[in-house]
């Protein structure tokens, strides 16, 4: 807290980054090609990796206690807090207002400069692969680091309980910690520059938004009572029938649902000639389909690339 008299400074951020956030960054970044390449062994590896015990240190120490944060509580010349009933309505900020703050800041925090993904990546990620991008959304300290860091936040630069708009011109793209760090706090306060009076670097990161095109659908199948018994376990193979293991695939309503494989998701109906079960091969989720390979002939898929060799 400030002393009376102190000199008063401004900072960039609330936490200066350090070298650890950019080398998460560069191996989820990593990751996500050699995703897309199909060496899930090489991103598994890499996404375990990102998960930095310094970055989830450097993290959790300023977005926990937050009011450690705060420079001068009660700055001269600064905004007050307002009526609820003077605040903008629209507090989580509308879709369109997210669209055009992302398009204008690009995904780069405007505070301290750091990459940052957009959580809905982080949830593919971890569905491909449970094993290293762990997520439990009551416990910070289960939650993978790299992520965890780079989380995409829409920042409401004069606070929204100051009468703060949910408007491109009082949003901005953040990270975690300098938006859960800020909490309710004024710049003045954290005695933080505003970042609006410096244009948006764009410095080419990509958010891993190439990963999206490997989320899992929502299943459009057709309508189907729901099987007697769940057709998803005891997956013994019958005869002529082959083990596929399909990463990202999901069981639902009695249908295997697959991720964009060559151009477009497919489905199968579970029965006692097809089956499947939720299986993970080398820290990589998805499901085991069992049934014989002409089936995914007619579906236009490689079975021999698929086979499941455990």
């Amino acid at each position: 807290m400030l002393t009376e008299g102190a000199r008063v400074e401004m900072r960039r951020c609330i936490k200066q980054p350090i070298p650890e956030i950019f080398a998460a960054w560069d191996a989820m970044k990593e990751a996500a090609e050699e995703h897309v390449r199909g060496d899930f062994v090489r991103a598994e590896a890499l996404f375990r990796q990102a998960d930095s015990p310094k970055v989830w240190e450097w993290l959790n120490s300023a977005w926990v206690g937050v009011t450690k944060n705060v420079v001068e509580m009660k700055p001269a010349g600064d905004t007050s807090v307002i009526p609820k009933s003077e605040r903008d309505p629209d507090r989580n900020i509308a879709p369109h207002i997210r669209k055009a703050v992302l398009e204008r800041d690009g995904y780069q925090c405007r505070y301290c400069g750091i990459p940052v993904v957009h959580a809905d990546i982080r949830k593919i990620a971890a569905k491909l692969y449970p094993a290293s991008v762990g997520w439990n959304n009551r416990d910070a300290s289960k939650q993978h680091a790299g992520f965890q860091c780079l989380w995409l936040q829409f920042d409401h630069v004069e606070p929204h309980s100051h009468g703060g708009r949910s408007s491109t011109e009082n949003v901005v793209i953040s990270c975690a910690l300098c938006n859960f760090g800020k909490d309710r706090f004024t710049l003045r306060q954290l005695h933080v520059e505003d970042p609006r009076l410096r244009e948006p670097e764009h410095t080419g990161y990509d958010g891993l938004e190439l990963l999206r095109e490997f989320a899992v659908p929502k299943p459009r199948v057709p309508k189907a009572k729901k099987p007697a018994v769940d057709l998803c376990l005891s997956v013994q193979p019958a005869a002529g029938t082959e083990r596929y293991f399909i990463p990202g695939a999901w069981v639902s309503s009695g249908y295997l649902l697959t991720p964009i494989i060559e151009g477009k998701s497919r489905w199968f109906k579970l029965s006692e000639e097809v089956k499947a079960e939720y299986a993970v091969r080398n820290g990589v989720g998805g499901c085991i389909l069992v049934c014989h390979p002409k089936l995914l002939e007619r579906r236009g898929i490689n079975g021999a690339l698929l086979l499941d060799t455990h």
